[in-house]
């Protein structure tokens, strides 16, 4: 099931992202405009392309922030390989999962660091 859904979820993000899309999205919503003046659609059904609109779009949201979520853990974890395997303190590996005022001190150390050593 999470395999399938993976799937889906990239599908949707690659659609979603895709160029053409937002052209696409603007030619509709200005045809659907056009025939519902020249038709008289109530405004029954233009408050139900409202909620339609509404609902695709906070989907199409989730499923972005799940992408993107795996894409940065994915990210972190080559991160911490790379510091684990180099000569760079272990200190710095999962820095992600600190508060932001300890990061920003371990930014302020490191910065310090490379003035004492150009100096």
């Amino acid at each position: 099931m999470r395999w399938r859904f993976r799937q889906i979820s990239d599908l949707a993000v690659l659609w979603a992202g895709h160029r053409a899309v937002p052209a696409t999205l603007i030619i509709l919503a200005v045809l659907w405009a056009v025939v519902g003046l020249h038709f008289s659609f109530p405004r029954q059904w233009f408050l139900l392309t409202n909620m339609v609109g509404t609902l695709i779009v906070f989907f199409i949201l989730l499923l972005v922030q799940h992408a993107q979520n795996r894409d940065m853990m994915a990210l972190q974890t080559k991160l911490d390989e790379l510091i684990r395997s180099s000569k760079a303190g272990n200190h710095w590996i999962a820095a992600e999962k600190n508060e932001a005022e300890a990061i920003e001190e371990m930014r302020r150390q490191h910065h310090d660091q490379i003035r004492e050593t150009m100096n």
